[in-house]
C-alpha cells in the first residue's frame, strides 16, 4: 500500500516480490519490459491493463473490462463476482504472466491528517505509530501504515508538519491477498487508489516549473468522489465525500418516479450520449440511444442537490489547501472516473466552485498494441486513471528497468 513517495512507519512491507521477465508477443529484436497487470476493483466495473516499456515508451499491450450486474448490494457477492469478472479476463484476453499491482477499496483504507512537531524523517514514523491509535481507533500492531510528508504548515507561531495517514486492518490485507492468490494471481504490489489515481499524472508533473504549481483532481465514481491534490508531484491532500453515481441513480428514482434499476439505465443511456458527443459520433446515436434536451435537463435537475452539496465539499478542499500551505488555489479541476464525460454536470460543478472542471486524459503519451489500433480514445478514458496508476506502480524489478 506504498505509493511513490508513501514511506512505512516501522520497515519495509512484506511479501515483496520482483516480476519476472518477459518479451512482448508483437514481433521485435529487442526484448520488452512487461509490468504486473493492474486491477481495478470498482463496484459497477472491474478493469484490467498492463504496460510494457521499451526505451522510455509506454505501450499499453492488453486491457479489458467486465461490469458487475446491477442490484448487487452484498458486499461477498459483489467480491466474488468481481473475482470471476477477473477469471474472465484472464481466460479471455492476452494478458502476460500471474503478477498483480491491485489496490485495497476505499472501504478498507482509513485515511487522516496529523500534524506533529518538525522532525527528520526517520523519527515521524515513531510519531505516526504513537499517534494512530487514537486517531484511527485500531490497534496499531495489527495494521499497516504509511504515510505521506504533505508540507510545512503554521500553527499559531509554530511551524509543524502536516501528514497524511494511510491504514489499513492486516485482515483486510491478508483477505485481500488470499482473494487474488485463490485465483492463481501472484500480487507484487498491494497500493493505495488515490496514490494509483495520482500516479498517472505525477510523471507529468517533474518539470522545475511544476514544482509550485496546485493541482486539483476529482474522481467522480459510483460509491463515492474522491478528492485528491498536490503541489508538483508531491500530494497534499486526500478526501472521499461519499456523493457519487449511487446517489444520482437514487435522486433520479425519485425525482423522475422511476425503479431505481431504471434510473441506472437511463443514466447508462445518457453517459453513452455524452461519449457520442465528445468524440464527435453524435450521428451515430440510434433513436434508442438519443436522450432530449428536455430528459437531459430532467435528469440534471433531480441530481442538482447533489451536485450542489459536491461542489460545496470540492470548494472547500480547494480552499483549505490554499489556506494550510499558503500558497495559490488550483486554477482548475481535472476530473476522473464513470461521470467525467458528463459535460452538463461538469459545467454545473464548475459554476458553484468558479474555477473550470476539464475532463482528464490519464492515457496521454501511451501508445496502444496494434490489437487495439481501432480504439477511440478521443474521451481521455477517464475511468481508466485508477487501473492505469497501477500498472504504472514501481516494483523491484521495473524500477531497475526504468533507471
Amino acid at each position: 500500500m506504498a505509493g511513490r513517495h508513501m514511506r512505512e512507519p516501522g520497515g519495509p512491507p512484506p511479501g515483496r516480490t520482483s516480476v519476472r521477465d518477459t518479451v512482448s508477443r508483437s514481433f521485435s529484436w529487442v526484448p520488452r519490459h512487461i509490468g504486473p497487470i493492474g486491477i481495478d476493483f470498482g463496484a459497477r466495473v472491474v478493469r484490467m491493463l498492463q504496460l510494457a516499456r521499451h526505451k522510455g515508451q509506454l505501450t499499453m499491450t492488453c486491457y479489458a473490462q467486465r461490469e458487475i450486474p446491477e442490484g448487487v448490494t452484498d458486499a461477498a457477492d459483489r467480491r466474488q463476482l468481481q473475482m470471476q469478472a477477473v477469471q474472465d479476463m484472464l481466460k479471455t484476453e492476452r494478458f502476460s504472466g500471474r503478477n498483480t499491482a491491485t489496490a485495497l477499496s476505499w472501504d478498507d483504507l482509513n485515511i487522516r491528517n496529523v500534524r506533529i512537531p518538525t522532525m527528520p524523517e526517520g523519527e515521524i514514523a515513531t510519531a505516526i505509530r504513537f499517534e494512530a491509535g487514537d486517531r484511527f481507533g485500531m490497534d496499531a500492531t495489527q495494521a499497516e501504515m504509511r504515510f505521506l510528508v504533505a508540507g510545512d504548515v503554521r500553527q499559531g507561531t509554530d511551524i509543524r508538519q502536516e501528514v497524511i495517514v494511510l491504514a489499513a486492518g492486516r485482515k483486510a490485507i491478508d483477505a485481500h491477498v488470499q482473494r487474488l492468490t485463490q485465483v492463481g494471481l501472484h500480487p507484487v504490489a498491494i497500493d493505495a487508489q488515490p496514490c494509483a489515481l495520482f500516479r498517472c499524472f505525477e510523471r507529468f508533473l517533474r518539470r522545475d516549473e511544476d514544482s509550485n504549481q496546485v493541482n486539483a483532481f476529482v474522481d467522480i465514481g459510483y460509491t463515492g468522489t474522491r478528492v485528491i491534490m498536490s503541489r508538483g508531484a508531491e500530494l497534499t491532500f486526500i478526501k472521499s465525500i461519499p456523493i457519487g453515481g449511487r446517489r444520482f441513480d437514487e435522486l433520479v428514482s425519485e425525482g423522475m418516479e422511476l425503479s431505481t434499476t431504471e434510473a441506472a439505465q437511463l443514466r447508462i443511456r445518457l453517459h453513452r450520449y455524452h461519449v457520442a458527443m465528445l468524440t464527435g459520433q453524435e450521428m451515430r446515436i440510434g433513436p434508442d440511444e438519443a436522450v432530449g434536451e428536455g430528459m437531459r435537463r430532467a435528469i440534471l435537475d433531480a441530481q442538482r442537490p447533489a451536485l450542489e452539496q459536491l461542489s460545496k465539499e470540492i470548494a472547500l478542499c480547494i480552499r483549505y489547501c490554499s489556506v494550510t500551505f499558503r500558497g495559490p488555489r488550483s486554477d482548475s479541476v481535472t476530473v476522473l472516473g464513470g461521470e467525467a464525460c458528463n459535460a452538463e454536470l461538469l459545467q454545473l460543478l464548475s459554476d458553484q466552485v468558479h474555477v473550470p472542471f476539464r475532463v482528464g486524459k490519464p492515457m496521454r503519451n501511451i501508445t496502444l498494441e496494434s490489437a487495439y489500433g481501432s480504439a477511440d480514445r478521443r474521451t481521455g478514458q477517464p475511468e481508466w486513471a485508477t487501473v492505469l496508476g497501477l500498472a504504472l506502480k514501481p516494483t523491484i524489478e521495473n524500477a531497475a528497468v526504468a533507471s
